[in-house]
Parts: C-alpha cells; sequence; structure tokens
C-alpha cells in the first residue's frame, strides 16, 4: 500500500497542510471508508447523492487515521485534532493520488482488462498464473469504477511486480477516467455483450465505451482483443491505435491461436502450439478466458509448466460458474449478474455437463438492458432447449418474458414463474430428486443466491 509522508501527499494532490509541522508524518494505506479504517490510514471523505464521508471524520481520528483530506470550503470541527490536507475536491484529490503513485512504481507491470463477460474470472485465472513466478496484486472484488481503481492502485505494494486490474464502465467517459490512472502496459477488451445497454444504446456503443481503455495504455504497450467476438473483430480495425494490437481466438485469423480440446464437469483442455493446457473451472467460455491468461504470461516470460501449474490453484470466485455437490444434488451456481451472452454460455454448461438424471434451470431478471430488454428476455426464453432442461423457473417481472418465449417449446408443466423467492424454493424443494443439477442465473440485483441459500440444507 502507499506510504508516504503528509508533504509528499500533499504535492501529489496539489494540497496545502493544516500545519507545517505535520509534514513528515507518515500515512499508511488510504481508505475513504469511515469502517475501514485502520490505524495509519489517510482518511479521505467523499461526498455522494446519499452519503456524507466528512460526517465520520471524527470518528476516524478516534480510529486511529493518520491524517485527512477535506474540501477547501468545508468548516471543520474544532474538536478535530489530527492533520488534514485542503483540497479543491476529495474524489479528484483520491484520483490524482493513485495517478502519481502508479507513476513512481516504474518498474512494476500493469494488466488491465475489461469486456461485458468474465472479466472477474480472467482476473483471477491470470493471478493465479502470474504468481508462479511474479508477486501478483489484483483488484478485489468489484471495485473496478473510478473510486475502486484508484482504491486498488493505492493498495499495490512497492515490491509488486504485476497488478492485474478490472476496469468497468456504465457509460462513456467511465474507462477514459480510470485507464490513464492505471497506465496499463498490457491492456485487453474480452468481449462485447448486451450488459449496459440502458446508458450505451448498441453494442458498437459499448465497445467504444470499451476502447477507452487504450486512452491510457503505456507508449510501449500492448493492446489485445478477442478476434472471435463479431463486434471487436469488426470496430477494433476502425480505431487508430498506435501501440502493439494483438488477438486472441480459436480461428486461424487470430494471433494467439487457442485450440478446444475437451470440456467437462473436471474443467476445460485446450492447445497453444505444442503446448496442453488444463484449466479446472467448467464451461467451454472458460477457454476465452484461460486462453488470454496463457498469451499474457507468455508475454510475461512463464513458461508451459508454470501456466499449468497456475491453472491448477484456480478456483471458482462464489456465483460465478461454481460446480457446488451437495447432499444427493449439484448446483451450478452463476448468479453474481446475467445478460444474455452470459445466460446463452451458462445454459451451454448445463447442457453440456452429464451424468445427470434431470436438470432445472432458476433463471432472474436480466437488468440494464435498455429499451429492448423484454425482447431479448422473451427470445432467450425461447431458445432454452427442453431436450436439455426437465424444468425452468423463472423470478422477476421480466423473466416473465423469458416465460412466455419458453412457453413455445415447453409444456407449461415444466416451465413455471413465480414473484417471490419463497414460492421459488418451495418449488425447487418439490422438483429436486437424487442427481439433480440445479443451474441459477440472475442479475446481482435479483439476489439469486438467496434462493441458493434456501436449499443447501436439503437431504435427498
Amino acid at each position: 500500500m502507499i506510504k508516504r509522508t503528509l508533504a509528499q501527499v500533499a504535492s501529489m494532490v496539489g494540497g496545502e497542510i493544516s500545519d507545517s509541522s505535520f509534514n513528515d508524518t507518515k500515512i499508511n494505506g488510504i481508505s475513504t471508508d469511515s469502517r475501514t479504517i485502520d490505524k495509519g490510514n489517510l482518511y479521505i471523505p467523499l461526498i455522494g447523492e446519499v452519503f456524507d464521508g466528512r460526517i465520520f471524520i471524527k470518528e476516524c481520528e478516534d480510529k486511529g487515521a493518520a491524517a485527512f483530506l477535506i474540501d477547501n470550503d468545508y468548516a471543520l470541527n474544532k474538536t478535530i485534532n489530527i492533520p488534514y490536507i485542503r483540497v479543491a475536491d476529495t474524489q479528484k484529490a483520491l484520483r490524482d493520488l493513485a495517478t502519481s503513485y502508479r507513476n513512481e512504481l516504474t518498474d512494476m507491470k500493469v494488466v488491465a482488462i475489461t469486456g461485458s463477460n468474465g472479466k472477474t474470472t480472467t482476473k483471477d485465472i491470470l493471478t493465479s498464473v502470474l504468481a508462479e513466478r511474479y508477486k501478483v496484486q489484483k483488484t478485489i472484488g468489484n471495485l473496478n469504477n473510478e473510486i475502486g481503481v484508484p482504491k486498488t492502485i493505492l493498495d499495490l505494494d512497492e515490491d509488486t511486480n504485476v497488478a492485474v486490474i478490472e476496469l468497468g464502465t456504465d457509460t462513456f467517459g467511465d474507462i477514459a477516467l480510470t485507464s490513464p490512472i492505471v497506465k496499463p502496459d498490457i491492456a485487453a477488451i474480452l468481449n462485447i455483450g448486451d450488459s449496459h445497454l440502458m446508458n450505451l444504446k448498441t453494442k458498437e456503443g459499448i465497445a467504444k465505451a470499451k476502447m477507452e481503455i487504450v486512452d491510457g495504455l503505456s507508449e510501449d504497450g500492448i493492446f489485445i482483443y478477442n478476434i472471435d467476438d463479431e463486434i471487436l473483430a469488426k470496430e477494433v480495425p476502425t480505431y487508430e491505435v498506435g501501440q502493439k494490437v494483438l488477438s486472441f481466438g480459436t480461428g486461424n485469423d487470430a494471433d494467439f491461436i487457442i485450440d478446444r480440446l475437451e470440456s467437462n464437469h473436471s474443467g476445460v483442455q485446450f492447445k497453444h502450439g505444442d503446448d496442453n493446457y488444463k484449466l479446472p473451472l467448467v464451461g467451454d467460455h472458460q477457454i476465452y478466458n484461460a486462453g488470454f491468461a496463457v498469451m499474457v504470461a507468455e508475454i510475461l516470460g512463464l513458461s508451459a509448466a508454470e501456466i499449468n501449474s497456475g491453472m491448477a490453484n484456480v478456483r471458482s470466485t462464489a456465483n460465478r460458474s461454481e460446480l457446488i455437490e451437495m447432499d444427493g444434488f449439484d448446483i451450478l451456481d452463476d448468479a453474481y449478474k446475467s445478460n444474455p451472452q452470459s445466460l446463452a454460455t451458462g445454459l451451454k454448461t448445463t447442457y453440456m455437463l452429464d451424468g445427470y438424471k434431470h436438470k432445472i434451470a432458476v433463471l432472474g431478471d436480466m437488468l440494464e438492458l435498455g429499451d429492448n430488454e423484454k425482447e431479448l428476455h422473451y427470445n432467450i426464453g425461447k431458445s432454452i432447449l427442453p431436450k436439455e432442461i426437465d424444468y425452468v423457473l423463472f423470478f422477476g417481472p421480466l423473466s416473465y418474458e423469458m416465460y412466455k418465449g419458453a412457453s413455445e417449446n415447453f409444456p407449461k408443466s415444466r416451465i413455471f414463474h413465480f414473484e417471490n423467492k419463497a414460492d421459488v424454493c418451495d418449488k425447487l424443494k418439490y422438483l429436486i430428486s437424487k442427481s439433480t443439477l440445479i443451474f441459477f442465473k440472475g442479475s446481482h440485483g435479483m439476489h439469486m443466491e438467496e434462493i441458493i441459500e434456501c436449499i443447501k440444507t436439503l437431504k435427498l
């Protein structure tokens, strides 16, 4: 984490220390949340629509904060005794501090990843692989926005060799703001889906927003994209990228070619050149996540043996294509988020997993899809294969459109729509029998994990 004197911090953010006698006071890390303050932290209070971090300054002092940042025009309580730095805007100061700190980490390589699906899983795979040779840090949780990205940078240790940073977007300009903070040596777009259509309107608009990742790419950096993605294959060549551009994919037009070998309960196997690789995560789509990780690892000098060793240590992140063995049945938990592409991928994985007598899909609303949300739900419902899934349970108002689409192919005795989770749970407990696989998918706001919890205690 960042460790600097207040004089250095003031210089980095263009601020003024309250008392020059505190110039040599040292801060160890930063926090923007009074609940997570550690002793020696620099507290950076942020102001949002429904919160004002400035009212917690005294609480942070009591918890051991070394100092804090504060807006120029804010009148402080006279009972506060720790030093502070006046700045024009605390949120901009957070970004400025992270930018300055990143510029000082000259020996560190940074890999920045964006995409509609698979960012977190790919980040986790790459981190596990690179850890075979390097000290690696990564984005924790979902800290991939204008606040989370600076916090991630400021949490990096100075002796870290490689940082793997996830960049998210909701609208145009989001990644243009965070990419220059990260200043990646390698920047990548994994894919383009329907998520964020509410703000970005079209898939081409999503690609445009994702392409902002090259705004901060170092002059001698590398930009990587998935050439098997139809939108990226069409859109990337229309952009003038001054740095080296490489592609990965399963076709011969890719610079880095991934040859699929096998996909089953134990994971995926693929080949690049003369080397075979195995990843213990389920789903064909993992071949792209793992293939990209192999590509970056090779660029950073790892051997095939090191890469395979790192992949063997990868475990599913909670609610992301996680196959969980229960008492007599299994759960395929992919409930963290959902959009038409990731749902189609999850269904394909469910079809692929064999050895089950019955399969059930529990599907919640896909949120933030924009004006065509009903049509997108209807179409994905219509695409579900009755010969592969025994029962489908839909939850949420938008999922009723999926239910209507599914009703074109399924008898009404095999598809059900619910408006509350308790009813979903009751129906599931009735339907689950020995050797059943239950696939869960829904947008994060639907909290499908609550339904999963209600059946985990079921014993057959």
